[in-house]
Formats: structure tokens, C-alpha cells, sequence
């Protein structure tokens, strides 16, 4: 047998050994699925049952909380809770007397259960920490025992137990458990990537007010990575800071990524503070400094005047790409026509001309698709 022909006989058997194993691994992913439903059923029953004392004025059965103890504490088991649960406890159905009663009185239950995962291994008690997050049982819980378990989850190994307990405290905690539960991943070097804590953070179903106050009080303790996430999420909600915007600004010592999260704020929020450091960094022309530049023309869209037009049309003809497309999009938001820029769409400079025209393009398609 030739080399070529022991190639094309290996490739195969590496195809019928993949195509068994697609089958084995198919029919093992059906029979769990199917094992899966049956569980689901048992306790459905189960459930309905006692759903149908309480709709009576009968008390719940001790005996089925003992039983969802043992149970719940087997994660299969929980996956088929998780599954049929919603259908009795959400919707129209979540809105009986004996529905709300029911998930009242599973508080001890889930408290265990807590406690139980807190010590399983990592994707085990990441499941649970997802199952908490999105359960309707948390809206009636008082869960301060659970925000613990969820605080204590900041010091696990694995990234999805960490963003999952991350992501009940959000559905559920209150805003000093977050920001504890912020500080104790910061000290503890655990990576987050800054978006997923900024989105994160605006999901909060609790007191936003509270929430930014204790952020920023204890800002100073962070790293410069969960700054940004905290400074970022601010910016999202409330244009009630720039007093602190402008003290991190304002300050040579701190983060460039810092300093350039409170020009984006007072893009988002226009401050006759800001408006002369903006200009500033609009004009300048150190090439190390760019991102400055760039953040600064994209900021200054949102403020009017001569002095801002101006900054624009001289930032378009930066040896910069950024500060170039930047100053262009933010002349065309100036409202600014044709006429208004003859200058720069007639001039000579091919690459700027071509940039602006873009933008005008763009403004003008715009409106038209909103009219």
C-alpha cells in the first residue's frame, strides 16, 4: 500500500471515527434531554400539588421542602427546575396568591441551596449563581444571606461563577453588596474586562443614585481598570458629576484612559467648565498626543460656537487619521452646510475634502431616513 493510499485510508477512519462519535455523543445529548424532561415532570407534579393546598388555604407541606433540599441539591435536578419553574411562577400564573405564597416560602430552601453550591466546583456553582440571577423566586426573597454567597463567588477561579453572582447582586442586591462585591474582584486581581462591568453596572435593578455615590466614594481605591468601568458607567447615567469629572480632568497624576473617560462624560454632557480644556486638547498637535485630540473633537460636537468651529476645521487638517474623521463628524453635527465649509470641501487637500464631503453625505442620508 502506497503513501498516498495510507493517507486517504487514515483520513477515513478519522471520518467514520467522527461521524460515531457525532452519533454517540447526539443520542447520549437526547437521552439526558429526555432524562431532563422526566425530572421536570416529577417535580412539576410535585409543584402543582402544592400550588393547589395553598389555592385551598392550606398551608405548604413540610415534607416538599425537605424533599427540593435533597433534591435541588443535585445539579440536573436543578436544570429541570429551572426549566418548568418559570412557566408556574411567571406570567399570569406568576400573579396568584398561591404562586407568590409558594415562592415565599421557598426562602429557606434557596438559602440552602446557597450554601450548598458555594462549595460545589466552580461550574456547579456557576450554574446555581446563573439560576439566582434570573429566577422569578429572587423578587421575593430577603436575600441578604444569598448576597453574601454571591460576594464571597468574587474569589473564585472560574470567570463565569465571578460574572454570574456578578450578575444576580444586579438582579437583586442591594448597592452596598455590588460595590463590595466590586471592591473584593478589584483586590483580588481577578480579571473583568471593563466593558462587561460597565453594562453590568447598568443593569442594576436597585438605586442607581445609591449605587454611583458608593462607586465614587470609594473610587480612589480602585484600579485604573475598574475606574474606567466605574467612570464609563457613570457617564451612561447621570449628568449630575461633573464636579468629580472635572477634578479627575483636571489632575496631571491621574490615568490617561481616566482623563480621557471625562472628556468622552463632557461630550455626553456639555459643561462651559470643560469647553476651554477641550479646546486645548483640540489643538494639539503633539502626535503623542493624539488620543487627546481625538476624544476632544469628537467631544466638542456637542458645544456651539465660533471658537468651536474653528478648532474643528483646523483638527480636520491633522497629520492624524482619528482627529481628522473626528473633526469631520463633529463639524457636520455643527449643523454647518455646504457653504459653511467651502473652504474645506473646495480646498485643495484631497483627503480632508474627501472626509468632509463624506460626513455631509452622511448627515444629509440621515435626515432624510428620519423624515
Amino acid at each position: 500500500m502506497g503513501g498516498s493510499e495510507l493517507l486517504l485510508y487514515g483520513y477515513g477512519m478519522v471520518c467514520v471515527s467522527m461521524l460515531i462519535f457525532n452519533t454517540v455523543y447526539s443520542l447520549s445529548l437526547k437521552r439526558r434531554d429526555r432524562r431532563l424532561e422526566g425530572r421536570g415532570r416529577r417535580l412539576a407534579r410535585r409543584m402543582d400539588r402544592q400550588l393547589a393546598r395553598l389555592r385551598m388555604g392550606m398551608g405548604l407541606d413540610r415534607r416538599h421542602l425537605s424533599y427540593l433540599r435533597r433534591s435541588l441539591s443535585r445539579v440536573s435536578n436543578l436544570v429541570a427546575f429551572d426549566r418548568m419553574v418559570t412557566d408556574r411562577l411567571e406570567g399570569p400564573a406568576g400573579d396568584t396568591e398561591a404562586a407568590r405564597a409558594y415562592q415565599r416560602e421557598l426562602q429557606p430552601v434557596i438559602l440552602h441551596l446557597a450554601l450548598i453550591y458555594r462549595d460545589r466546583e466552580d461550574i456547579q456553582a456557576a450554574y446555581f449563581a446563573y439560576f439566582i440571577s434570573h429566577h422569578p423566586l429572587r423578587r421575593h426573597q430577603a436575600m441578604e444571606a444569598i448576597q453574601d454567597v454571591m460576594v464571597k463567588y468574587m474569589s473564585k477561579e472560574s470567570l463565569y461563577c465571578r460574572v454570574n453572582a456578578l450578575q444576580a447582586l444586579y438582579a437583586f442586591g442591594s448597592p452596598e453588596r455590588v460595590v463590595e462585591a466590586v471592591a473584593a474582584l478589584d483586590r483580588g486581581g481577578r480579571f473583568l474586562h471593563e466593558k462587561i462591568l460597565t453594562d453590568g453596572l447598568l443593569s442594576f435593578t436597585g438605586s442607581h443614585e445609591q449605587l454611583t455615590a458608593l462607586l465614587l466614594e470609594r473610587l480612589d481605591s480602585f484600579s485604573v481598570t475598574t475606574k474606567l468601568s466605574v467612570l464609563n458607567y457613570v457617564r451612561f447615567r447621570s449628568g449630575d458629576y461633573g464636579e468629580r469629572m472635572m477634578e479627575i480632568l483636571s489632575d496631571p497624576a491621574e490615568d490617561k484612559e481616566l482623563h480621557l473617560a471625562a472628556i468622552r462624560y463632557f461630550g455626553r454632557y456639555p459643561s462651559n467648565q470643560a469647553r476651554p480644556i477641550l479646546l486645548s486638547y483640540a489643538a494639539d498637535k503633539d502626535p503623542a498626543s493624539w488620543e487627546y485630540a481625538s476624544v476632544a473633537v469628537s467631544s466638542l460636537a456637542g458645544y456651539q460656537g465660533g471658537d468651536v468651529q474653528d478648532a474643528l476645521t483646523k483638527a480636520i487638517y491633522s497629520s492624524n487619521w482619528y482627529v481628522r474623521s473626528n473633526a469631520a463628524a463633529s463639524l457636520a453635527q455643527q449643523g454647518l452646510d455646504y457653504s459653511d465649509l467651502i473652504g474645506v470641501v473646495a480646498g485643495g487637500d484631497r483627503y480632508v475634502r474627501e472626509m468632509m464631503l463624506y460626513q455631509l453625505d452622511l448627515r444629509r442620508e440621515r435626515t432624510e431616513a428620519a423624515e
